[in-house]
C-alpha cells in the first residue's frame, strides 16, 4: 500500500479506483478493529456521493485524539 494524500486520493477517488481510508494514527496492514475504511467511486454505498461527503462522515464517526483527529489515505 501507498500512501497518498487528499488531492491524490481525490483524483484517485473520481477515476473509480479503490482507496483506503483510516485514522492517521492507526496502522492500515495492522487494523485489528475494523477501522479502516475501503471505497471506490462505482460501490452501491456511495453512489452519487462526493469524495468530501465520505471523508467527513468517515472523519466524524472514526478519527479522535486516541486514534488520530484526521483521515490518511491509501492506495493498493
Amino acid at each position: 500500500m501507498e500512501k497518498i494524500n487528499k488531492r491524490q486520493a481525490r483524483k484517485a477517488f473520481n477515476e473509480g479506483k479503490e482507496i483506503i481510508l483510516v485514522p492517521c494514527k492507526v496502522n492500515p496492514t495492522n487494523d485489528i478493529w475494523g477501522i479502516s475504511y475501503t471505497t471506490q467511486k462505482d460501490n452501491q454505498d456511495v453512489k452519487g456521493v462526493s469524495f468530501d461527503k465520505i471523508v467527513d462522515l468517515f472523519e466524524m464517526y472514526n478519527c479522535n485524539n486516541e486514534l488520530g483527529n484526521y483521515t490518511a489515505y491509501y492506495i493498493k
